[in-house]
């Protein structure tokens, strides 16, 4: 039930930055596909880091937003 509850948040957790980067696609025009989170697809360590290379785009296109 844990693992369960965990792999849920997991999953909302992707699904909130690529609707955030969906967002940005919108303002910029830079439209892009993100991988969907496939639930016990990632051990750990490989779930963080797809999530801060997701959080990173999203900050260097937004400071490119505000740049132009």
């Amino acid at each position: 039930m844990i693992n369960q509850t965990i792999e849920e948040k997991r999953n909302k957790l992707n699904l909130d930055i690529r609707s955030i980067l969906s967002i940005i696609d919108l303002i910029d025009g830079k439209g892009k596909k993100y991988e969907d989170y496939i639930p016990d697809s990632l051990n750990e360590e490989e779930y963080l880091n797809q999530q801060l290379a997701l959080v990173s785009e999203a900050k260097e296109r937004l400071l490119n937003i505000f740049k132009e």
